[in-house]
């Protein structure tokens, strides 16, 4: 690990702990719905399909993909945060929404996804900026979405799937507009997960120095979901994880599951991993949590 490197993180982590409470931070990035921009709709095996941006006060920048039946009757939400590459393409993964709103949103981040070596440290502010921007995001999202004609603001899912967990938990936990949250092959325990994915590039001897300076880096401390996750009850908190997954510690998805307070479930299934790679994996979580969905909707 090079000076410059633990240079940064010893700096990064300064700035953290004069921050304690980054509630306040987010009320600000939050800001209020500024502008929309509608980039065309289509028709797509019976859903409207529409690409949106909605652009707040503060300079957060939300762009979303709307799928919804044709018609304009509301509609429960289902509001999706997904990995970086995918952002709000995912809603394009699911082909029958069951009459709901189905909306993806793209991560608040502009810069480069793929960086060699150091080259990381030149875009970590923006990175950081960027992942404290999303829970903030996400309420902009629901600002702009709860007060379209075609949304029913009483049932409301918002779906946090691998990355996404831990930026969904905390906007519910501070926003009680979500009625169900949903994490799909998601964890807590940010710096173990950042460890364990670093031994696939170094050795694992490294791997918990490199996950704990990541972790400082971009805050991770603030934005860990277990930290969030009681915040959300009595409204339901859903897992949804997989037996084989490799990218998840069991540990860190149980020590999310434990943090939180009840109502709350866990579901296991076999299989790896969710990736877009993985058409298999990724059509049976679809049709778990909108099966699970439908059975809510009729207890």
């Amino acid at each position: 690990m090079s000076a410059a490197v633990m240079a940064f993180a010893g700096a990064c982590g300064w700035a953290a702990l004069r921050f304690d409470d980054p509630v306040p931070a987010f009320a600000e990035r939050r800001g209020h719905v500024r502008s929309t921009i509608r980039d065309g709709a289509t028709v797509e095996d019976g859903h409207l399909v529409e690409a949106v941006t909605v652009r707040s006060t503060s300079g957060v920048t939300v762009p979303l993909l709307i799928k919804r039946p044709v018609d304009s009757t509301p509609s429960p939400l289902v509001l999706i945060l997904g990995g970086h590459a995918t952002g709000r393409d995912a809603a394009r993964l699911i082909p029958d929404t069951r009459g709901r709103v189905v909306v993806a949103l793209s991560y608040p981040y502009t810069g480069p996804h793929r960086m060699k070596g150091l080259e990381v440290l030149k875009w970590a502010p923006d990175i950081r900026q960027a992942l404290h921007d999303t829970p903030p995001a996400i309420q902009l999202a629901l600002d702009w979405l709860l007060q379209q004609p075609w949304v029913d603001a009483r049932e409301v899912h918002g779906v946090g799937a691998s990355l996404g967990t831990p930026f969904m938990t905390v906007a519910a936990a501070l926003d009680t507009r979500i009625t169900h949250v949903w994490s799909v092959h998601g964890a807590g325990q940010s710096r173990a997960l950042l460890a364990h994915n670093a031994k696939e590039s170094m050795p694992a001897l490294f791997a918990p120095l490199a996950g704990a300076v990541a972790d400082v880096i971009v805050g991770g401390t603030y934005l860990t979901p277990e930290r969030w996750v009681s915040r959300i009850a009595p409204r339901p908190f859903t897992m949804i994880n997989a037996t084989e997954d490799e990218r998840l510690p069991r540990a860190s998805i149980e020590a999310l599951y434990a943090s939180a307070n009840e109502p709350r479930t866990i579901i296991w299934m076999p299989g790896k991993h969710v990736q877009r790679g993985r058409p298999d994996i990724v059509r049976a979580l679809v049709t778990t949590v909108l099966e699970r969905m439908d059975l809510g909707a009729t207890d």
